[in-house]
């Protein structure tokens, strides 16, 4: 049993890296995921804030608004 619940948590880890690195972020930001109660306001900012990569497109966005001379 233990070691199905050993794979479980890689299986999961590894999926959360790949999340966290699609979103912008560093994967090692993965470790507060594990600390009991500081994963829970990870989970909110995670939610709440704006990711690295919409910070880029909206950049990208005003750029390529501004009239051309």
């Amino acid at each position: 049993m233990g070691f199905f619940a050993f794979i479980g948590f890689i299986v999961s880890a590894v999926l959360m890296v790949l999340i966290f690195r699609k979103a912008g972020y560093s994967g090692f930001q993965l470790v507060l995921c594990f600390i009991p109660g500081v994963n829970f306001l990870v989970f909110i900012w995670f939610a709440l804030t704006e990711w690295p990569i919409q910070k880029e497109l909206r950049l990208l966005r005003e750029r390529d608004v501004t009239p051309r001379r």
